[in-house]
């Protein structure tokens, strides 16, 4: 799978992984984001999109092939089973869509953002992971802040999710985001640890 290093960035909701993603974007790291390429391989990539149209059927896309998402997502979220169904499409293509993307790179390190790197099993595309976490109490607020989600709602994602307690037990690393400390550095330092150790 090509020699670069390959870094999971993960958290639960609203631990302000997408904002450490971001720097370390910045910071010259090409990261890979696993949300929005699910949405677009969900339209591009062919057994994805011929494995929805048999689970679901053809109202699954539009006319121009984009994806009928008010369609799709009233199927999947009112229905455990079509989640889980849904996720055991997605994950591989994802997965193949990662490791193309990673080989193609040629850089030194690359990042991929996901939050279900245990569940996706994508944590055994990966060489490190860091985990982005902060207090529940803040990590509610930025997510009812975010997405409008009640507190119950976010509440009730959270439960479905890993903890962070349990991540950071897996992590190899961590960055605690509580909108004070400065990122910049922390991100810096990181970077600089995982550059020394290959």
């Amino acid at each position: 799978m090509g020699s670069c290093i390959k870094l999971a960035i993960t958290g639960g909701i609203g631990s302000g992984k997408s904002v450490v993603s971001h720097i370390i974007q910045i910071m010259g790291v090409p990261v890979y984001d696993c949300d929005s390429r699910a949405k677009e391989l969900m339209a591009a990539d062919k057994e994805l999109v011929k494995g929805l149209a048999r689970m679901f059927g053809e109202e699954c896309y539009n006319a121009d092939g984009s994806l009928n998402r008010p369609f799709l997502a009233a199927r999947i979220f009112t229905d455990d089973d079509n989640i889980k169904r849904v996720n055991a499409l997605v994950h591989p293509a994802v997965i193949r869509d990662f490791k193309e993307w990673a080989n193609n790179c040629g850089c030194e390190i690359v990042a991929v953002e996901s939050a279900v790197l245990y569940e996706s099993g994508l944590i055994d595309c990966v060489d490190k992971v860091l985990v982005v976490w902060s207090d529940k109490e803040t990590a509610v607020k930025r997510t009812m802040q975010r997405s409008g989600m009640s507190r119950d709602q976010v509440l009730s994602r959270m439960q479905k999710q890993i903890s962070s307690d349990e991540l950071l037990l897996l992590a190899d690393y961590s960055i605690y985001n509580d909108s004070e400390e400065p990122l910049l550095q922390a991100v810096e330092s990181l970077l600089n640890e995982i550059r020394a150790e290959y």
